[in-house]
């Protein structure tokens, strides 16, 4: 008994140490590496990268080396440089190779080891050429044409972007006219810093945490800096950028600060990829841009598993989805896709693995579906049915047109624009949870709350799945003096 009790304790000490020890690479079997190889791993460091602004203003650029250690558990531990290159830099470049987790740890003797590793990260050229120290502003000049120039000759317009030490927009937009050799004020957009709490949905859970947003937009809605909202320690969450009314990219990120989605308009699509929380490629699909009369089509390129492994490759393939549904429920998904479409059978299984829908279709079209809802069945032949005016969208410009009327006192201040008005079309067709997005005074917000309201009941209600749901919508109305 009592050599069976030392031999217990002598193996247990064995394998402890054996778990703390750090290996060189040349000393393991198999060498740790980012699933999928090292381009993953470049990958996710470019498009994770956040080139410091003070960096930036002093031209910095270059290599920033560094070592750590591969845990057995896909994670690094013990980042530290090696050779650096400006201490912002440095500590950026430790906070992007930190946030990935996606490793294939080190094996010796067939069991996962800690290993070493050397690694570098590229900051490219990106100086800042129109930065003011003295006033801390961003500055840019155009033409008549409000076309930007760099040609002294043709400035007519100058803009001032004053920016904190992030770069972050601080407050507002300043637009000056050159007339008669002399700068004139010509219009400032307001720059607002709101407090809100931002929505973060991952494959296990859902999280809100404090943040602020911060824009600089018109009475119109036009945005002069990118949109972007921020935790209370200056972490991104989410960026994006508009030309107009229309967004032309966006950036949505997890608490940690890594990347969780991008959207990049591509002709007549936006291009979508998408990450898991450990940083490994999620997806990569095209989607039709926006339009209010239709869901939008979809074409999946890339699917991955978390731990890497190969799903669909070039739009053939067999795909799997953790999805989040009605009533805060979590469904497993999973069927084939021929050319980045939706073919054959499609399951859906609750966690306690009952059906919860079967689906099947044809060159991404839906044929037929059936839902199993509180043990009765549901069948289908649309995934989604937007909410829609009765009589569609003529008659709702129709309504607006006719019911509206504008008010005296804005006719008198010369007050025009579109007022943003949210509300949720219940699953009856009537409305409710009435929010003001945007207004522009005079009198015309509370006249084009009226008008909504009397909206409520004359809408079809959106479905899911052949089940009415609650869907928000946005509605702009349009105040035009004549």
């Amino acid at each position: 008994m009592k050599f069976t009790l030392i031999l217990w304790v002598s193996t247990l000490l064995s394998l402890t140490a054996y778990g703390q020890t750090v290996y060189p690479e040349r000393e393991v079997d198999k060498a740790a590496q980012p699933q999928g190889g090292f381009a993953y791993l470049q990958q996710f460091v470019k498009d994770n990268l956040q080139m410091p602004f003070q960096a930036r203003l002093q031209s910095v650029q270059g290599r920033v080396f560094m070592s750590g250690i591969v845990e057995t558990d896909g994670s690094v531990s013990g980042l530290k440089i090696i050779k650096g290159i400006h201490p912002l830099c440095d500590t950026e470049a430790l906070r992007v190779v930190g946030l990935y987790r996606a490793w294939e740890p080190a094996l010796k003797d067939t069991k996962p080891v800690r290993q070493d590793f050397n690694f570098f990260v590229v900051f490219p050229d990106m100086p800042v050429t129109n930065y003011d120290s003295t006033s801390q502003r961003l500055v840019d000049y155009f033409n008549e044409k409000f076309q930007f120039t760099q040609d002294p000759t043709e400035y007519h317009f100058r803009r001032y972007i004053p920016v904190d030490k992030n770069g972050l927009v601080r407050d507002d937009v300043v637009f000056e006219e050159l007339k008669k050799k002399e700068w004139k004020p010509f219009l400032s957009v307001p720059f607002k810093r709101d407090s809100l709490m931002y929505k973060i949905v991952n494959e296990t859970m859902t999280d809100s945490i404090p943040a602020y947003q911060l824009t600089v937009r018109d009475k119109d809605w036009n945005s002069y800096v990118p949109e972007t909202i921020v935790q209370k320690n200056g972490q991104l969450l989410s960026t994006k950028e508009k030309q107009g009314n229309k967004v032309v990219s966006s950036a949505e990120y997890y608490a940690n600060g890594a990347l969780q989605e991008r959207q990049i308009v591509d002709g007549k699509n936006e291009k979508i990829q998408t990450w898991y929380d450990n940083g490994q490629l999620k997806e990569v699909r095209l989607q039709e841009l926006p339009d209010p009369t239709k869901p939008a089509g979809i074409t999946v390129i890339d699917l991955w598993s978390r731990e890497g492994n190969v799903w669909v490759k070039g739009g053939n393939g067999w795909g799997v989805y953790r999805t989040k549904v009605q009533k805060d429920q979590w469904i497993i998904e999973q069927g084939a896709f021929e050319n980045g479409k939706k073919v054959g059978k499609w399951i859906a299984k609750r966690p306690d693995s009952t059906l919860y829908y079967e689906e099947t279709y044809d060159k991404g079209k839906l044929v037929q579906g059936r839902l199993m809802l509180d043990g009765t069945e549901h069948t289908y032949t649309e995934v989604q049915e937007l909410p829609q005016f009765s009589g569609g969208l003529s008659a709702l410009a129709m309504f607006l047109g006719r019911n509206i009327n504008y008010p005296k006192a804005a006719a008198r201040k010369n007050i025009s624009g579109k007022v943003f008005i949210s509300f949720v079309v219940c699953e009856d067709g009537s409305l409710c949870d009435y929010e003001l997005l945007k207004g522009i005074g005079g009198g015309c917000d509370e006249e084009a709350l009226r008008v909504v309201k009397g909206m409520s009941g004359k809408w079809f209600p959106g479905t899911e799945r052949g089940q009415k749901v609650r869907v928000k919508y946005n509605l702009p109305v349009s105040f035009v003096l004549e």
